[in-house]
């Protein structure tokens, strides 16, 4: 009589826990499986909320999905104000057969003159990482009919495209009026694949523009430009730059590893106001030994 009881009172507690368990399922928010379960309906009805989060989930799934209609759907997604949404939107149109019409007509976008669009084009163009978009877009970094951030976004495709033909589009782009595509070049040689030198950059480390030198100090330092310890020592020393670029000056000079750069990390441990720096400092020394 006992045993019965409790069996009656242990499956009255697994009906409660399941059936909690379903309405908080019903209730909790669902996880896009990435490649799974997406429909034409589906990707419509998170394109019409224009919820920057339902339109990500839904086009991941929506990978391999053969629908042909969807295409309309997601073109003009490429023109999205949120950069997060037409990024998703080339990788996806990345994956279809019509890319390569696609590709022609962002080539076209770089050339008509409409900022916006040539700002778009080269994201999508970049998604793509086709050598073939290498050429139009070196002509948009240097169209001064364009806006700095078209330019912009033109160099920062070319690194995203990662081909070694792009290095000497970049390292044109160093000497652009605009500081913005100077530092955009400069971070972009960092994704040349085969890339080894940042002779180029070096002359960046004495920019007039402080982001600008930030990325020129990074560059040198991922690629161990060993002509660049001259300038970061200038750099890391100089007071009127930020902690974190004088920071990052000495990450570098300790990458590069050249024993010439001792003195002058060792002053900067002993001496700079920034802990931040001094730190930084004083890793590159136990680097260089």
């Amino acid at each position: 009589m006992q045993t019965h009881k409790s069996n009656s009172m242990l499956r009255g507690a697994l009906v409660t826990v399941a059936l909690g368990a379903l309405a908080f399922g019903a209730l909790a928010p669902q996880t896009a499986q990435a490649g799974k379960g997406a429909s034409f309906q589906s990707m419509r009805n998170a394109i019409a909320s224009n919820s920057r989060d339902s339109i990500l989930a839904e086009l991941e799934r929506a990978e391999k999905l053969p629908c042909a209609p969807c295409i309309d759907l997601v073109l003009p997604l490429v023109d999205h104000r949120d950069p997060a949404v037409r990024d998703v939107a080339a990788w996806w149109i990345a994956k279809r057969a019509i890319r390569d019409a696609v590709r022609d007509d962002m080539f076209a976008r770089l050339q008509g003159g409409d900022s916006t669009a040539a700002r778009n084009a080269a994201e999508v163009l970049g998604r793509f990482m086709h050598p073939d978009a290498l050429m139009p877009l070196e002509l948009a970094i240097h169209d001064d009919a364009l806006s700095e951030e078209a330019r912009t976004a033109a160099a920062t495709a070319v690194g995203t495209i990662g081909d070694f033909r792009g290095k000497a589009v970049l390292e044109a782009a160093i000497t652009s009026e605009s500081a913005s595509v100077r530092a955009s070049a400069a971070r972009a040689l960092r994704e040349i694949r085969g890339n080894v030198e940042a002779v180029a950059v070096v002359e960046l480390l004495a920019d007039e523009e402080e982001a600008v030198v930030r990325e020129a100090v990074l560059t040198v330092g991922a690629l161990r430009e060993s002509s660049g310890v001259g300038s970061l020592a200038d750099v890391v020393r100089d007071g009127t730059l930020s902690p974190n670029v004088r920071r990052d000056a000495a990450w570098a000079l300790g990458k590069i590893g050249d024993g010439a750069a001792r003195d002058v990390l060792a002053a900067v441990e002993r001496d700079d106001e920034s802990m931040l720096v001094r730190g930084a400092a004083r890793a590159a020394l136990q680097a260089l030994r």
